[in-house]
């Protein structure tokens, strides 16, 4: 309980500092938060130690660097799935299947937009749904095309649990699974998140070529034949690489 109050007085804090309030010294803050003056120079010192304030010359308070950084991922995410919605609904016309967008948060996938098929079964998916990094074709596009240290390092940290029978349940499987992946440039899964459908699914890249997100088809398995599959890969390169160079990412050599 202790913990959850000093957190909330330490949002409180941050809640006062406006566009009119840029800057403000521990008197203001004291008075304006009815705080004692140990009690809000506590509570400073720690958001300040924690880059969530920093003191200017004068030594009044103001935002710190960790919220540009916090407000930027928040922006990155938000002007990836903008750009991504006119991609999406060409695409899902196109090969009259669902499509969906995810991004990664630590080891998990979220679903943060989607575009639905006319079939009359659909891949139903929740927006804010959350999937781990090796199950499904879609989230494991976030990782499958990252450079190999950085692929290793979070292959480290996975926890595996079987969502279906044919979800990766290791390491060792995974990598077999990921290393056929980057020789045909796409993920692919059948009935790893739900049986009796089929992804593939192609990491999105911005400027910098940085994978932040990921792109994929999915529907039922059987429009996911072989003889199918090839126009579902080549409709899918086509979004994703108008997207990416839409967030400014140039073509050239990865390094993996």
């Amino acid at each position: 309980m202790a913990i959850a109050t000093t957190f909330a007085k330490g949002l409180m804090l941050l809640d006062l500092f406006t566009v009119e309030r840029p800057r403000l010294t521990l008197r203001q803050v004291t008075e304006l938060a009815d705080l004692s003056k140990p009690t809000a120079l506590r509570l400073l010192n720690t958001l300040e130690e924690k880059g969530f304030l920093m003191r200017d010359k004068s030594k009044a308070y103001c935002l710190g660097m960790k919220l540009l950084e916090m407000g930027n991922l928040v922006a990155e995410r938000l002007c990836v799935r903008a750009a991504a919605i006119p991609h999406m609904e060409e695409l899902s016309i196109m090969v009259d299947q669902a499509v969906n967008l995810v991004i990664r948060d630590g080891l998990e996938a979220v679903y943060i937009e989607k575009r639905e098929t006319s079939h009359p079964v659909r891949m139903y998916t929740r927006i804010g749904r959350r999937a781990p990094l090796y199950a499904g074709a879609c989230p494991r596009a976030l990782i499958a095309f990252l450079p190999e240290r950085e692929l290793a390092e979070i292959m480290g940290k996975l926890t595996f649990v079987l969502v279906t029978p044919t979800t990766p349940s290791s390491a060792g499987a995974l990598e077999e699974v990921i290393r056929q992946e980057r020789k045909q440039g796409y993920t692919y899964s059948h009935g790893e998140l739900h049986e009796g459908t089929a992804a593939i699914a192609m990491p999105v890249r911005d400027h910098s070529a940085k994978v932040v997100a990921s792109l994929s088809v999915v529907g039922p398995m059987g429009s996911f034949i072989p003889e199918k599959r090839e126009y579902l890969v080549r409709a899918l390169l086509r979004a994703v690489q108008a997207l990416s160079l839409e967030l400014g990412f140039v073509a050239k050599d990865v390094v993996s």
